[in-house]
């Protein structure tokens, strides 16, 4: 007696889809840091960190790290859609602007 229904072969394609998509932008976008290392300091502040988009001064905790290449950004170079940075997010938009091209 079957008590859960079993997936269709329509969801592991789309899941097999899905990793490749990752898979192909993880290997296109290069690693600046790894997870958890620190932004870097302004050396003109006390406290500060620099953002690695638009280098401009913010505390630690205005600075998000970008799950894709390790960048620390601020909420103007931040897409909270994909929780990455802008440029990750460009990758993103070209990669799926070429999938919906070749189909």
């Amino acid at each position: 007696m079957k008590l859960w229904k079993s997936r269709s072969s329509g969801n592991k394609r789309r899941e097999s889809e899905k990793e490749d998509l990752v898979s192909r932008l993880k290997k296109d976008v290069p690693r600046m840091r790894g997870q958890g290392e620190p932004p870097d300091k302004d050396p003109a502040h006390f406290s500060g960190f620099l953002c690695d988009l638009c280098n401009s001064p913010f505390a630690y905790h205005e600075l998000r790290q970008c799950i894709l290449c390790g960048r620390w950004a601020c909420s103007s170079c931040w897409t909270p859609e994909f929780y990455v940075c802008n440029s990750c997010n460009g990758m993103i938009t070209l990669h799926t602007m070429g999938d919906k091209s070749s189909r």
